[in-house]
């Protein structure tokens, strides 16, 4: 039996090395490793081109793509494995015996699709165990937005001949998933840990959270009409709002983490010279950074908030359609919202456009 290990990646540097290693010491020796990537512009490449130089079994392709799915495709199209996965950049395969388990696995099973379990580092360095099941069970995990990791699935060739489906961003994998699931493929599950995940992927970003939901509703509709899920708008609306909750609980958690350990938020901004910037969303988040910020080199020029007339400051207020004075950075503090604000602002402005979040987890 040969594996496909398949790694989409862009500009991993430090990423990638783990991942390569954790393929070249598996005891199952019939795989091939194919790296995608979207023509890093890092040294990436240059990592992968020195391992592809002494492994006859690994294969690489640089070139730009549309997105995590469109080269996931590229890596099918590619794969000659009876049985494909993929190990993302930044993934380690959990032990050495990790092919050997899942092959016993194929064997005696005889199933189209393979999966195990993952593990989860967080950022204080504990690790979470994420297991899950095969049979009814997926399938009632299935309805109700609960996927199986990618990264810990093994899929016959042949499962994969349609690929993903590219006009979802976040959850092509579960749609395919679900497909699968429909038509009646077999499932099997191996009860040992497959992957060391990494927690910094797409998915796991705030920004595209409410993009993620909104797809998954949609596949659930699409797959799971039982479900009646046709009330569309208000299950989102409860949906969404539980997310925006749990992601300012964690910002503000981090930031009094930060004040714990004595960090300030003005050293992002200084280490990298913005000393005059614009604050987006002037309500806890927005109003909690410019406090901070009032006694630092940095200068908060204004504020943009649709409610300025409701808004009391000695900070000039804009509405969003109006016309914003240059700035050297816009820090947006609606997390969730960052990508639609972001292609708001981007026609407007020249200067980088930030998330808060990704200032609270980059100092």
């Amino acid at each position: 039996m040969k594996f496909s290990i398949i790694t989409v990646c862009y500009n991993e540097e430090k990423k990638i090395q783990s991942t390569i290693e954790s393929v070249l010491c598996q005891k199952w020796k019939t795989y091939e490793h194919i790296v995608i990537d979207g023509q890093s512009s890092d040294s990436t490449m240059e990592i992968v081109r020195r391992f592809a130089d002494q492994d006859t079994k690994m294969r690489w392709y640089s070139e730009r793509d549309s997105g995590i799915y469109n080269a996931m495709n590229k890596g099918i199209h590619y794969a000659e494995g009876d049985y494909i996965c993929f190990l993302n950049a930044g993934d380690v395969f959990y032990s050495n015996d990790v092919l050997e388990k899942i092959a016993v696995g194929i064997q005696t099973t005889n199933a189209d699709i393979v999966f195990g379990d993952r593990i989860r580092r967080t950022e204080s360095g504990h690790v979470n165990v994420s297991g899950y099941f095969a049979g009814t069970a997926l399938y009632d995990n299935l309805r109700n937005r609960k996927n199986v990791c990618h990264q810990t699935i093994f899929a016959s060739k042949d499962s994969l001949k349609d690929g993903f489906d590219e006009q979802y961003k976040i959850c092509a994998d579960y749609d395919w998933l679900c497909r699968q699931v429909i038509s009646g493929l077999k499932t099997a599950k191996v009860d040992s840990v497959v992957v060391d995940f990494d927690t910094h992927g797409i998915t796991s970003q705030s920004q595209y959270q409410k993009i993620g939901l909104k797809e998954s509703l949609r596949v659930v509709r699409k797959y799971f009409p039982e479900m009646g899920l046709w009330n569309y708008s208000e299950v989102e609306e409860l949906l969404l709002q539980k997310i925006k909750s749990r992601i300012l609980y964690k910002c503000i958690n981090q930031w009094l983490i930060l004040k714990q350990k004595g960090v300030l938020l003005s050293s992002f901004f200084t280490e990298r010279n913005l000393y005059n910037i614009a604050i987006y969303g002037f309500h806890y988040m927005g109003q909690r950074l410019y406090e901070e910020l009032k006694d630092s080199p940095v200068k908060v020029a204004y504020a943009i908030d649709k409610n300025n007339d409701a808004v009391v400051s000695d900070l000039p207020i804009m509405r969003k359609d109006a016309n914003l004075n240059e700035v050297d950075a816009i820090i947006v503090t609606p997390v969730i919202d960052f990508l639609e604000i972001r292609e708001e602002l981007v026609s407007k402005v020249k200067c980088p456009i930030i998330s808060i979040e990704e200032i609270l987890y980059a100092i």
